[in-house]
């Protein structure tokens, strides 16, 4: 299968626009991404485990393991480093981009033949990368090493290559649809089903003639599935060979936490924010040329890729598979000229807040001079989209750079989880438990060690000579816990700084109130909404 992504300086340009600022500790980052993420193959390289990812000492069975090892290879690689990590899940970007630019020529040539020229239909391709490359979700989730960028990376392109495989049967393209959907089976299971099935039965649905191919090749479908199938089914199995009370509860706990049959409107709200800004041209588009084949087809792609996400609990995140057909239709819809002013300027309006807030902070606040290469990024972004008639480059390069710029260089600047120089120095080569929060979030990805995180205190946790971090929200546990234990820790050290909770833009202390960011403003400091984090030290 051919990508259709060849140009090298695009590659060049998406990368340097997804990877800036990943390497700051004080970027975008999220509970899953810290606590996890980053942690779990710092803890397989301390205990030399490949197979099955651990963290504080035990088997992490919730998720399949291939990121963990990909991450752990990257540390091995480059060394232990923010930057050696996101890289990861920068690189599987530039695969969906890749995959979104094949599409965007495949879409142009087989459900929308009246792009007959070779230069349109690499335009398309081209179009709907570029597009891709400036929605908010792929922005932000390019930046953290998390499930969701590459399980949807690889199930798209498993996708592709079945295609290329269907409309020319080669053992090759086959062969490398199965090996992508076993490594998107073995990054996040229900995930990789859904990204996949929903895109091939959408095909199926559109175009009926590919049913034939589909079913007059019964062995190699055979030898598709047995591929696929094949390591994730050998992991899950050994798994529960040596873990199986540990797998079961682990599975039980996930099914709790999706809250199967919870219906909501969540999805809905999810992929629009997803995609801004072109959250309302791709709708548009869709609903504007709904009776011809292009746009049937992805809706129905976008339709089946949503449908299960209504009946569970679910994070925005979860749908970053789900944009490619927004893409697709946006970038068609850019080639014919069709993107309406309407539609551009209400999606223009929440990232361009978004981006005047978080200017209005760094000024207020004196972060240095880092609002200023955001304050052109936002007026040439609000320039580009608000114009009478639209320019394709100007709309694309100016949702790119703003995000790029926002998420790369001024949201660093607001120092989110700072950790100090003297801290690092402090707990080099000490035993270190992290409680509850936890904080420093990242901590052990700056040095090099997974530490151990926990919210319920053993006795090996306060052992003489560990230290405790702990968030001032948290002391009353950990003393009340400490005492339990007949320990009395010292403090040793302490440090106020804004704090991810959960979510990467939710940085202000637990209990924040109006009040506080009133009290912030006027004052033009964080300070009334920052974290206190005591170090305290476990004596002989």
């Amino acid at each position: 299968m051919r990508t259709g992504f060849g140009n090298p300086l695009f590659l060049l340009l998406a990368a340097a626009v997804l990877a800036l600022g990943i390497w700051a500790p004080t970027g975008l980052t999220g509970k899953d991404e810290y606590l996890l993420g980053l942690r779990i193959p710092l803890e397989m390289m301390e205990r030399d485990a490949w197979w099955i990812p651990f963290i504080d000492g035990e088997p992490r069975l919730k998720k399949p393991p291939f990121i963990y090892w990909l991450g752990r290879a990257s540390y091995e690689t480059f060394g232990p480093s923010l930057a050696a990590g996101r890289a990861v899940t920068v690189a599987f970007a530039l695969l969906l981009l890749g995959c979104a630019a094949w599409l965007g020529r495949r879409l142009a040539t087989s459900h929308a033949p009246h792009f007959t020229g070779a230069a349109e239909v690499r335009l398309a391709g081209l179009l709907a990368a570029s597009v891709l490359l400036g929605m908010s979700g792929v922005a932000s989730e390019s930046r953290r090493l998390m499930l969701d960028m590459p399980v949807a990376a690889l199930a798209t392109a498993a996708f592709c290559f079945y295609w290329s495989w269907l409309e020319k049967p080669r053992w090759s393209a086959l062969l490398a649809a199965a090996m992508l959907l076993a490594a998107a089976l073995l990054t996040k299971g229900p995930a990789a089903i859904i990204v996949f099935g929903a895109a091939l039965l959408a095909l199926l649905l559109a175009r009926r003639e590919l049913w034939q191919p589909l079913l007059t090749r019964l062995p190699q479908q055979f030898a598709f599935a047995a591929v696929a199938l094949a390591l994730p089914a050998g992991w899950y199995l050994d798994v529960k060979s040596r873990h199986g009370a540990q797998l079961a509860a682990a599975a039980e706990h996930e099914l709790e936490a999706r809250g199967l049959w919870n219906v909501s409107p969540d999805a809905a709200m999810g992929i629009a924010t997803l995609a801004l800004p072109w959250s309302f041209v791709a709708l548009h588009a869709l609903w504007s040329h709904r009776h011809e084949a292009h746009a049937r087809f992805l809706a129905l792609w976008l339709g089946l890729s949503l449908l299960p996400f209504f009946f569970i609990h679910v994070f925005d995140r979860y749908l970053i598979g789900a944009l490619l057909p927004l893409a697709l239709a946006c970038a068609l819809a850019l080639q014919r000229g069709t993107t309406p002013a309407w539609a551009r300027r209400l999606g223009s309006l929440p990232p361009a807040l978004v981006a005047i807030v978080l200017c209005l902070l760094l000024w207020r606040w004196n972060k240095g001079g880092a609002w200023w290469p955001l304050v052109p990024a936002i007026v040439f972004f609000l320039w580009s989209w608000w114009r009478s008639r639209a320019h394709a480059g100007l709309l694309i390069v100016s949702a790119a750079l703003l995000w790029s710029v926002g998420w790369g260089i001024a949201f660093p600047a607001l120092g989110v989880n700072a950790v100090p120089a003297q801290l690092i120095d402090l707990t080099r080569g000490r035993p270190v438990t992290l409680f509850m929060g936890p904080q420093p979030a990242l901590l052990p990805a700056l040095s090099g060690r997974a530490l151990h995180q926990t919210s319920q205190l053993a006795a090996a946790d306060v052992k003489p000579g560990t230290l405790i971090a702990v968030r001032d929200e948290d002391t009353a546990a950990l003393a009340a816990q400490t005492k339990a234990l007949g320990v009395t820790p010292v403090p040793t050290f302490r440090y106020a700084a804004l704090t991810s909770a959960g979510s990467g833009i939710r940085f202000a202390r637990q209990g924040a109130t109006a009040e506080d960011w009133q009290a912030a403003w006027a004052t033009r400091s964080p300070a009334p909404l920052e974290s206190t984090v005591h170090i305290l030290e476990v004596k002989p």
